[in-house]
């Protein structure tokens, strides 16, 4: 792989997301404007009520220091570092695939292996406000095989957050809701979003 050093930018997220800028730092430019197109159309399509708290936790490869000039406008610094492909964000040491069709959890599950990730997990709450906060309803990769089962992930760990509706013995998939986790029929279709780890 090309190690290529990535080029800093300032993404302006003002409360109309539609307003965003990028101002190039520096004369070199390896940034597409795929990663400002994903934070307008996926935010203002798909969550239009967002509040964008978190937003400037979106990274590529590192953590960079963020500034914020006022109330309503939060500044961040965007890198495309060539780890994650330029249609998926990143957040900490992830990269998230933003799914736009609705599928079965089964569906979902071989349509994230087939782009070499994972049905979305949740590895902290911190990830869960950020996830809830940028995105639809979803489903998550946790199971069980019936109501009389602990809730399991795809890697076969016991999963320790709460799941809301777990007593309906037909719901026994997981998906995230903006209130949290719940369960959910898995045959149901449902946006499914993908993540992979860094």
């Amino acid at each position: 792989m090309n190690k290529q050093r990535g080029t800093f930018s300032e993404v302006s997220l003002a409360q109309d997301p539609k307003r965003q800028q990028r101002k190039p730092k520096g004369n070199k430019s390896s940034i597409s404007g795929t990663e400002q197109e994903i934070f307008q159309v996926e935010l203002n399509l798909q969550n239009p009520s967002v509040n964008h708290q978190g937003i400037d936790q979106i990274y590529d490869c590192q953590v960079p220091e963020q500034s914020n000039s006022s109330l309503n406008t939060r500044t961040q610094k965007v890198r495309h570092c060539g780890h994650c492909p330029e249609e998926w964000i990143t957040y900490s040491n992830s990269c998230y695939y933003i799914g736009k069709e609705k599928r079965t959890w089964a569906e979902s599950l071989l349509a994230c292996t087939s782009k070499n990730s994972s049905l979305l997990s949740i590895d902290n709450e911190e990830e869960m406000k950020f996830l809830t906060a940028i995105l639809p309803s979803s489903w998550i990769g946790v199971f069980r095989n019936s109501s009389h089962h602990p809730w399991v992930t795809i890697n076969g760990l016991t999963f320790k957050h709460e799941i809301k509706n777990s007593d309906n013995a037909e719901h026994n998939c997981a998906m995230l809701h903006a209130r949290g986790l719940k369960s959910n029929q898995c045959e149901s279709t449902v946006i499914y979003h993908c993540k992979h780890k860094l």
